[in-house]
């Protein structure tokens, strides 16, 4: 791993910019196959770091989740080389062409719930479950990403919070100094971006923990579809159980793969229709 990408790679356009670094689309000089390489700043303090989440995800075997084809160090900058989603994510999509059909959220919650089935099985808590972390490749596949929020269910559990606000458990919020939460707020933060993909738009405007913490402590209900009549009883009651306040009492991820809502006939992939210069991925 520590050679020049560049000997490898054709590095093209940015697609994706953040705190964590930057997204571009590249080229395999030898396979002329196009990828997507995640490049961040690099220093002795945060390099074993890196290198961990980079072998973790290389340790991951599901087909929802990029594979890593390659990674480097180079110049102090950490280059992971992955799976190109050239579909872009749901946040994307769901703006450029509106909300989402009610087959199309059970296709993706299907998806992600297996993949997250997966993930609890390993002994591991996403917490960061929102649709700019759920991808599209071209033939809309579902895939899931950005681990940095990742935390073991058992143990290293962060006393601080971390992840998207408008997304997060309650208790995640509430009791995170006392670790006392576990991988059904996977299932909470699901069902607050099923939400969101219906309806075109965030189920709770909340920009910071402190805000998030507020709305909660002071008992406000919990949120539902605006528009009880144009979603089926099937819907309206998955989103009941994701979305259950009493963590003891929330449905776990398996339980949830059994419900009606996502019972075969119901699901379709999301349709593809913004154009390729539109298209982000992360």
């Amino acid at each position: 791993m520590f050679k020049d990408p560049y000997e490898d790679y054709k590095i093209l356009k940015c697609i994706e910019e953040g705190a964590f670094g930057k997204v571009h689309k590249a080229r395999n000089l030898k396979t002329g196959h196009l990828v997507a390489i995640k490049i961040q700043d690099c220093t002795n303090d945060n390099f074993m770091d890196l290198y961990e989440e980079c072998k973790l995800l290389e340790s991951f075997n599901h087909q929802n989740i990029p594979k890593v084809m390659d990674k480097y160090y180079w110049e102090q900058k950490f280059y992971i080389c992955m799976e190109l989603c050239a579909g872009g994510d749901l946040t994307d999509i769901y703006m450029g062409t509106g909300s989402l059909k009610e087959s199309q959220v059970a296709f993706v919650a299907k998806e992600v719930l297996e993949t997250l089935l997966y993930l609890h099985q390993k002994g591991y808590v996403h917490r960061d479950i929102k649709p700019n972390n759920i991808l599209l490749t071209d033939a809309g596949e579902v895939r899931l990403v950005d681990f940095g929020s990742m935390s073991s269910i058992q143990t290293e559990k962060p006393t601080f919070i971390d992840g998207t606000p408008a997304y997060l458990a309650p208790e995640y919020v509430l009791e995170d100094l006392n670790g006392d939460y576990d991988e059904r707020c996977d299932v909470w933060s699901l069902g607050m971006t099923l939400l969101e993909l219906a309806e075109g738009r965030l189920p709770l405007l909340l920009t910071s923990s402190y805000s998030y913490c507020k709305y909660w402590q002071q008992k406000n209900r919990v949120p539902q579809l605006r528009k009880r009549d144009k979603w089926s009883p099937a819907f309206h009651s998955f989103l009941e159980d994701a979305l259950t306040l009493d963590p003891a009492m929330r449905p776990s991820v398996e339980k949830l793969l059994q419900h009606e809502f996502l019972s075969n006939d119901s699901l379709t992939r999301v349709n593809l229709t913004l154009s390729e210069s539109n298209r982000v991925t992360v």
